[in-house]
């Protein structure tokens, strides 16, 4: 990208960072006020065994963003923030609202586990659309590393990533905001929280966003189809996405124990990317010119709940939901649909033994990939190419979590019966030991599964009908010390994966998909350190992280794509009075963007690089403030996938109205 901003308006921003400041959201009582700010000490993690539990008893390694985090991130999209923690690297194919993939601890995209509030987001493809979730509408984040299949079953091999909106509840809360940046980018959100009737025993949460961009060029210099270096060269005009999402419950509790809930999430992602077609009817032979192809994703899940406490030691929690995730591609030659919608019936039930839990649960899951395709993008078929296919998933799994003195064990196991592939089972164990309050370490070995997706199997002239599921076992150590003030957290893990699924002849991309398949490679290794450190001293709060990893695929002796070897990322945030400022560094270690068709050779080489972002805000009056996000101080030329270009330096700056 070209230079965005002069000397002159380089040193306008800066001045305006330390002239402004943040909302401090306070609340009611001091366990909430700690969880809400900006690096919370011992938060409650539901994700790691699907109940509540303080963070200082979760054995899994785990990372928590809260809401104040999300804000201060200057981002706008959910991949640049979740890039900016630890165990996580990313490929984008452009700006906020192109196509990403999300590496957990160096596992695939489709590897991972998503949950939007409870459900999972899955794709034909593997994994979430993540540019069809606003980043506007999220409360906090989880993100579990390691896998969690005895858990949550299929894709849960290198963790789990709960997104959580906003819950009702509590007296009435209203905030909108709205701003406009760099790129002709504007961004506006509100949302309504509280409770309602005669006991408040009515509880409701309702959010809205809206984002559009004009974009910017992302086809770079390197791209094999750059007008400098093909003959069918792909438009450099900007490209550009609007993003609408909805979210919003309602649920209400009729006596201690007892809740009944609605949930929905809703979203459409508009997004611009530069293409070739081929048109046929253009002389004796055809011809392929540069055309800026339009894409669709929608996203829509709802869900419906029942908490119970039947028992004093007996809490059931059973919930109905139904996902909806489409994608749409839009040319002059081609309007080509797939819709995957899925089903899910859950019935969760806890016991607690003493100082004991058993967890017993049963899921039904029912998935469909429904495509209409046209030969124009099937490269394997002559007329319309239609997939209609399914898949049933029948589960059971038990936990139990012993708890002695000092001792906290978990052991875990799931079976799931699979339609296609038969029974999946999967097991985990995790130990941890108290030397004081503060420090702890930990031990854990957990396998895991990923059934392979409709895509893989199915999309006409690219699926393999003979993948095999992987398979994964992790095994890790961790040493932990945590105080209100600060906390350090070193991981070391290495998880081997069996019939790693990868296209051949992925770093040479093709006009047809004919031209690869996706196939079972026999085994990658996965090893890696993780260390994150927090400090919270007086108004600064400091945020750090630093991992390093192999990624190497056994048979080939190769780095897996689009994983560095090394990555870190710093946040410091300060307040003083109504002012708030702080910057987020993230620096990522050079990788490879391929190999060659033969599976001999790394190829297309992208170097380091290193992101600089400042933030401010500044209080105006009790319910109103005002804000200002420089991403990209430094204009860094970077790729995260090869041969497209990622945002320059670029701000964004809008005010906020808040009654808590």
């Amino acid at each position: 990208m070209k230079q965005q901003f002069s000397s002159s308006s380089r040193a306008l921003v800066c001045g305006a960072l330390f002239s402004i400041s943040t909302v401090v959201f306070a609340q009611n009582t001091s366990t909430v006020s700690v969880t809400n700010s900006l690096a919370p000490s011992n938060p409650v993690i539901v994700t790691a065994t699907r109940t509540p539990k303080s963070g200082n008893d979760v054995l899994a390694d785990y990372t928590y963003i809260s809401r104040e985090e999300i804000e201060n991130s200057g981002q706008s999209s959910l991949p640049d923030l979740l890039q900016q923690q630890r165990g996580i690297q990313i490929s984008s194919t452009g700006g906020a609202g192109n196509i990403s993939s999300v590496y957990v601890r160096g596992t695939s995209n489709g590897q991972s586990l998503v949950l939007i509030d409870g459900v999972k987001v899955d794709s034909a493809t593997g994994g979430a659309v993540w540019n069809a979730i606003p980043l506007s509408l999220i409360d906090h984040i989880e993100i579990i590393y390691g896998p969690q299949s005895t858990f949550y079953g299929s894709d849960a091999m290198g963790g789990v990533i709960q997104i959580f909106t906003k819950k009702g509840g509590g007296p009435t809360q209203f905030e909108a905001s709205a701003g406009y940046g760099t790129y002709n980018t504007s961004i506006t959100n509100a949302s309504l929280s509280g409770s309602a009737g005669k006991d408040k025993d009515l509880n409701y949460s309702i959010g809205v966003s809206q984002e559009n961009s004009a974009g910017f060029n992302t086809v770079a210099s390197n791209n094999k189809y750059s007008p400098t270096t093909s003959s069918y060269p792909f438009p450099t005009t900007p490209t550009g996405y609007t993003r609408l999402g909805i979210t919003g419950s309602l649920s209400t509790s009729w006596s201690a124990g007892q809740e009944l809930g609605l949930k929905v999430f809703s979203s459409k992602n508009n997004y611009q990317y530069p293409n070739t077609v081929f048109d046929a009817t253009v002389g004796p032979y055809g011809e392929s010119h540069p055309e800026t192809t339009m894409g669709v994703n929608q996203l829509a899940i709802f869900s419906a709940y029942s908490k119970n406490q039947i028992m004093e030691n007996w809490s059931s929690f059973f919930q109905i939901s139904s996902t909806s995730n489409s994608s749409q591609y839009l040319s002059s030659q081609f309007s080509d649909k797939l819709s995957t919608p899925s089903y899910d019936f859950l019935w969760q039930n806890d016991f607690k033994i003493g100082q004991d839990k058993l967890q017993l649960l049963l899921e039904n899951n029912i998935q469909y990939a429904k495509l209409n395709n046209s030969g124009y993008l099937t490269g394997g078929c002559s007329n319309d190419c239609t997939v209609n296919q399914s898949r049933t998933t029948n589960s059971i799994a038990g936990s139990y979590e012993l708890k002695r003195g000092n001792n906290l064990a978990t052991l875990a196991v799931r079976n799931d019966q699979i339609s296609q592939y038969g029974s999946q089972v999967t097991y985990s164990a995790a130990y941890g030991y108290f030397f004081t309050k503060e420090l702890r370490v930990n031990a854990n070995y957990g396998t895991g599964f990923r059934a392979p997706s409709f895509n893989d199997l199915y999309y006409p002239g690219y699926g393999n009908l003979n993948l095999k599921p992987e398979t994964s076992r992790n095994f890790e150590t961790g040493i932990h010390y945590e105080t209100r003030s600060y906390g350090i957290h070193l991981t070391a893990y290495q998880n081997r994966i069996e019939n790693f699924i990868l296209p051949i002849g992925a770093s040479d991309t093709a006009t047809y998909y004919s031209y690869y398949q996706p196939t079972n490679f026999s085994l990658v290794q996965i090893r890696g350190a993780s260390l994150g450190m927090d400090a919270r001293i007086n108004d600064l709060t400091l945020k750090a992280s630093a991992d390093a990893m192999s990624t190497v695929d056994q048979t080939t002796g190769l780095d897996v794509p689009y994983r560095a070897n090394w990555v870190g990322n710093l946040l410091a945030d300060y307040k003083i009075g109504k002012l708030n400022f702080g910057t987020n560094v993230t620096i990522n270690g050079p990788r490879w963007g391929g190999v060659n068709d033969t599976q001999t050779a790394i190829t297309n080489a992208m170097p380091s690089y290193a992101l600089v972002g400042l933030y401010g805000s500044y209080q105006i009056e009790k319910n109103l403030s005002t804000f200002i996000r420089w991403n990209n101080v430094f204009n860094s030329q970077y790729q995260t996938n090869y041969g497209f270009n990622n945002a320059g330096s670029n701000i964004f700056a809008g005010i906020r109205y808040a009654i808590k």
